[in-house]
């Protein structure tokens, strides 16, 4: 046996090595080099800094500076095969920088204690389950393609359901929730809108194949969809963002018996919205208080990813004075270009945080409207409750809101009046 087979022995599982034969035929490597004693190689990611690998062949250690946690990973395994098949592609020279200072880990005699063995075993069997159900669900969308919108909206909401089940069955409780909503559109939505979903479903389907090519902040936003949270501990050591945090809207809403609330905040001097996304059990009270309206000091750490919205605000401290950040667009079209941008950035985005100046709700035929200066509307959606409450604070004039967009519909969740901010 050559000693490339034998480090390719030390793939950590089969879905690894094959993500590694993709990346052998990648064209994003550069900078392939090699001294006798050590490979390495920069993988580019579109980013301001590529992701770093070497292999030290003879002793078999590893490093990658991707956010995989077994070793050897896929860029790695990839370097060995390009060793292997096209070794021309290596130029002899000396190690740059970045290698001399690296601590590498040796995964012939891993120096790792047994809990962080069990976390990795434990991720490595989830992936493999979530790969399972990644492929049941493209095969529920090439039947959806072959079958056609009008064909799959006559099969009622039942198979999505069914679908959503097994993707919770396989922990991907995100796209569970996509799925679910694609229910609902069957009833409730136009054909748009679910030849949307399963766009973003299947945009989602191509870049989990490809995660090991993608940026470390993409996989992030990847993983979060899919249903793998980034551990608190490690959020609260991502860099602060500290400011005058206004509580701009809340939504609540219940899944089974589990209840969950979504609190936008807008910063004073950043201008950034954040998320914040409670969870409690049944008749359990959420952990923290987030009245309308009220504003907080301190600093909260954003989710990691190209476009951060979610966040944790560890430490808010009352704000004790008054709130100066609040501003919005006058019309859609400026709302529709940065959410055009921030569809480029994140195209998973669910909710799009927008506070509008001068829009007026309007009743047009059974639709409910909210229109801007220019004429141009945005419907609400259809189980939106308050439409005549909203008419009647408006007085059929202008008003200022904050709202949720989803690229379709606008969910107003408060309304500025002369005592403030109030709940839509």
């Amino acid at each position: 046996m050559t000693p490339t087979d034998r480090l390719l022995q030390l793939a950590p599982d089969a879905k690894t090595l094959e993500s590694g034969r993709r990346l052998f035929y990648s064209r994003r490597w550069r900078l392939l080099g090699g001294d006798g004693e050590w490979l390495w190689g920069e993988f580019d990611v579109n980013s301001k800094r590529p992701i770093q690998s070497a292999v030290q062949v003879v002793e078999g250690k590893f490093h990658c500076s991707c956010r995989a946690r077994a070793r050897p990973c896929a860029h790695d395994l990839a370097l060995i095969l390009i060793l292997k098949n096209n070794a021309d592609r290596f130029t002899v020279g000396q190690p740059p920088d970045w290698l001399r200072s690296v601590q590498f880990q040796t995964t012939k005699a891993p120096r790792v204690t047994k809990d962080v063995t069990k976390a990795d075993d434990r991720l490595t069997a989830r992936l493999v389950l979530m790969d399972s159900g990644i492929d049941e669900l493209e095969l529920r969308l090439l039947d959806v393609a072959r079958r056609g919108l009008a064909d799959t909206l006559a099969q009622g909401d039942d198979s999505w359901l069914t679908t959503a089940a097994r993707l919770t069955d396989a922990k991907l409780p995100g796209l569970a929730g996509r799925v679910r909503q694609l229910a609902s559109l069957d009833t409730d939505g136009t054909t748009s809108e679910l030849a949307r979903g399963l766009g973003d479903l299947y945009l989602f389907l191509r870049a989990w194949r490809i995660r090991d090519e993608l940026t470390p902040e993409r996989q992030d936003e990847l993983y979060q969809l899919a249903g793998i949270t980034t551990k608190k501990d490690e959020l609260l050591r991502r860099p602060v963002t500290s400011d005058h945090w206004l509580v701009v809207g809340t939504v609540n809403g219940q899944e089974d018996r589990l209840r969950y609330r979504r609190v936008w905040l807008r910063g004073e001097q950043s201008r950034r919205y954040a998320l914040i996304l409670d969870f409690a059990f049944g008749e359990f009270p959420f952990e923290q208080s987030w009245p309308l309206s009220a504003s907080f000091e301190g600093g909260l750490h954003y989710y990691p990813g190209n476009y951060p919205q979610r966040a944790v605000f560890p430490e808010p401290r009352p704000g004790g004075r008054p709130y100066d950040g609040l501003s919005g667009y006058d019309t859609f079209t400026g709302m529709l270009d940065n959410y055009r941008r921030a569809l480029g950035v994140n195209p998973w985005l669910q909710q799009y945080p927008v506070y509008l100046n001068g829009v007026r709700p309007v009743k047009g035929g059974e639709q409910f409207l909210i229109v801007d200066a220019d004429g141009l509307s945005f419907p609400l959606p259809s189980d939106y409750p308050d439409f005549y409450r909203l008419l009647a604070v408006s007085g059929g004039g202008p008003l200022a809101l904050f709202a949720e967009f989803d690229g379709y519909r606008l969910r107003p969740l408060s309304l500025l009046t002369e005592l403030g901010l109030v709940p839509a």
